[in-house]
């Protein structure tokens, strides 16, 4: 039987370095591990690696192969990452020196409301950057969620209003409310190392930080205890994107951080966005995608 050339073995001097090689939006899925379930969550992933000087391509089958094997439908984990990246690294037969990794997906999370205890299911956008070369192994994650913001300026005039428009007197509707908005914090972070818990407690001390995340179930008892937080945690962007910078230079795992936080106006056809970033390097190839 004639064994066919292989092409991608080509050698020529004409072939420059190349950076990155390899496979984007692959469909794939890892486990998650939610209130004592393991959940087959779907996600995106990028894989490449980079690819030395007068070769003419990867062996990107063997990327696909890797990823059926080591992460579909596997538990997810920092030793799988490291384990498949390294591995991405040795199938190239010393072509590449370098490789990386983008997952993106949807961590699920089930919540429960502020005072009724009745559940409720969220499902919050996050991705992952991992990258292997010789001497090291790094691991990037970004997060958002999703807030309330009450306007200070806008509460205080609200107070002015009422105090100048009923005198002290009982009345049946607001003469004002200050604006409220719907808002997000993009958190993107620079890892040691990272644990599935590690992911839920960040999501969970942002949310706690800035005091008023968005709900799910909610009865009146809950609305009531909603409005009341609002009122307890008046902020304009850059409050919201202090309290998170703080929150995060507490953390020994975090090696470095860039917080956005945009707040949606309904006062304005435009957005307040604040942004903080303290020892926070970029991954090398592969970047973030920003969600709209």
């Amino acid at each position: 039987m004639k064994v066919l050339p292989d092409v991608m073995l080509e050698k020529s001097q004409q072939y420059q370095h190349l950076d990155w090689v390899g496979m984007t939006q692959i469909q794939s899925a890892v486990l998650i591990g939610q209130a004592g379930v393991q959940l087959a969550v779907p996600m995106s992933l990028d894989i490449g690696v980079s690819l030395a000087e007068n070769n003419r391509g990867i062996h990107m089958s063997r990327l696909y192969q890797l990823q059926q094997s080591q992460i579909l439908n596997q538990n997810f984990s920092s030793q799988m990452m490291q384990k498949f990246t390294r591995d991405c690294l040795d199938s190239q037969a010393g072509i590449s020196d370098f490789s990386s990794a983008k997952l993106s997906l949807q961590w699920p999370r089930q919540t429960l409301s502020l005072k009724s205890n009745l559940p409720g299911f969220r499902q919050y956008p996050v991705q992952f950057i991992f990258e292997q070369d010789k001497n090291k192994f790094q691991t990037w994650l970004q997060f958002e969620i999703l807030y309330s913001s009450t306007c200070p300026q806008s509460a205080g005039v609200s107070m002015e209003v009422i105090h100048h428009e009923t005198n002290g007197k009982m009345f049946e509707r607001f003469p004002a409310t200050p604006h409220a908005q719907r808002s997000r914090a993009q958190i993107r972070l620079q890892l040691q190392n990272f644990s599935q818990n590690a992911v839920e407690q960040f999501i969970v001390s942002a949310e706690n930080i800035l005091g008023t995340p968005v709900q799910t179930t909610v009865k009146k008892i809950d609305e009531m205890e909603f409005a009341r937080l609002n009122a307890q945690n008046l902020m304009f962007c850059e409050d919201a994107v202090r309290k998170l910078a703080n929150l995060l230079n507490q953390q020994k795992e975090v090696l470095g951080f860039h917080v956005l936080c945009e707040h949606q106006e309904s006062l304005h056809p435009h957005n307040a966005t604040s942004i903080s970033a303290q020892k926070y390097s970029n991954p090398r190839v592969i970047s973030f995608t920003c969600y709209d």
